[in-house]
C-alpha cells in the first residue's frame, strides 16, 4: 500500500532494508521480519485507517492467522495510515491490555547548533566491531523496564547486525558520540529519495543533561544533509519525552502525528 504518513513510509522503507517482508492482503498489509520475530514494530499489521467499532475481533483474528507459523511472535502490534494520529475506537484494545503509542513526527530541511553544544564531544560514524558493540551497549542502557532483559539483548544483537549490514550496503550511516574516548550516545540515519530518517536516538544515563543529545543530533543531521544527499530529515519522537525539546532546539518542527497499538506477551 502507498502510505500517506511520512513516518510509516520511512518505517516500511527501513524495515525492507533490514529484511522485512511486506505482503498485501485484502484490507491490510502484513509486515514481518523473520530474522527478528520479537521486534514489535517489525512484525505487525498495517491498516488504511484507525480502528472502527467492531474491528477488535477482526484485527486480532487477522494477526493470529498471519503469525501463527512463528511461535516466537508472542506480541500483537497494529499500525494505521493516518498522518493526523487519530486513535479511532481503541477502547476495546485498551481493555484487552494494549497500549496506545502516540508519537510526534518532526521534520527539518536545515539545522543549526543547539543552544548549549558540548564542545568536547566527538561525533563520528562507527568504525569496527568495538564501536558497534559500544553502540549496542548504549542502546541496551535505555531498555524499557517492561521488557525482559535477556530477550531485549537478543533483539538488540539481531537488530544491530541488520543495521550494520544496511550501513555497509550504503543505505545510511550510524553515529556515535564520544567523550574521552567512550561512546555515550548513538543514533542512525537511513536515506531514500532524499529523505533521511533518524533511528534510535539514545544517550547513556550517566551522560544525560550535558548537551550530548543536541550536539549529536545536530552533527549527524548536518552530515546527512552535506554528505548523504538528504534534503529532508525525519524524526519520530515521544511527545512527552524531554528530548523533543532538544530536537526543536536544532531546527526540527512537528509535521504529523502517528498512533499505533501494541500488547506485550502476557507471559
Amino acid at each position: 500500500m502507498h502510505c500517506r504518513s511520512l513516518a510509516l513510509t520511512t518505517d516500511v522503507f527501513i524495515l525492507r532494508l533490514s529484511g522485512a517482508l511486506v505482503i498485501e492482503r485484502d484490507g491490510y498489509t502484513v509486515v514481518r521480519t523473520p530474522e527478528q520475530p520479537t521486534f514489535y514494530f517489525g512484525n505487525f499489521l498495517l491498516f488504511p485507517a484507525a480502528p472502527a467499532p467492531g474491528d477488535f475481533e477482526k484485527w486480532m483474528e487477522s494477526f493470529r492467522t498471519e503469525f501463527a507459523d512463528d511461535p516466537e511472535v508472542r506480541h500483537e502490534t497494529f499500525c494505521w495510515d493516518d498522518p493526523e494520529g487519530r486513535t479511532g475506537d481503541d477502547q476495546p484494545f485498551i481493555d484487552a491490555g494494549f497500549e496506545c503509542d502516540t508519537s510526534t513526527v518532526m521534520v527539518a530541511s536545515s539545522v543549526h547548533p543547539p543552544p548549549h553544544p558540548l564542545d568536547e564531544l566527538q561525533v563520528r560514524t562507527l568504525a569496527g566491531d568495538a564501536d558497534w558493540d559500544a553502540a549496542r551497549a548504549c542502546l541496551a542502557s535505555a531498555r524499557d523496564e517492561k521488557l525482559e532483559e535477556q530477550s531485549h539483548d537478543t533483539f538488540l544483537l539481531r537488530s544491530m547486525r541488520a543495521r550494520r549490514a544496511m550501513v555497509e550496503s550504503g543505505a545510511g550511516q550510524w553515529f556515535g558520540a564520544f567523550l574521552n574516548g567512550a561512546l555515550v550516545g548513538t543514533l542512525g540515519i537511513f536515506v531514500e529519495n532524499g529523505i533521511g530518517r533518524f533511528q534510535s536516538v539514545v544517550v547513556s544515563p550517566e551522560a544525560r543533561r550535558r548537551g550530548v543529545c543536541g550536539t549529536l543530533v545536530h552533527a549527524a543531521a548536518q552530515h546527512a544533509l552535506v554528505e548523504l544527499g538528504v534534503t529532508r530529515l525525519v524524526m519520530v519522537a515521544d511527545p512527552d519525552d524531554v528530548a523533543i525539546r532538544v530536537y526543536r532546539s536544532v531546527g526540527f518542527q512537528a509535521a504529523e502525528r502517528q498512533a499505533s497499538l501494541y500488547r506485550f506477551p502476557r507471559d
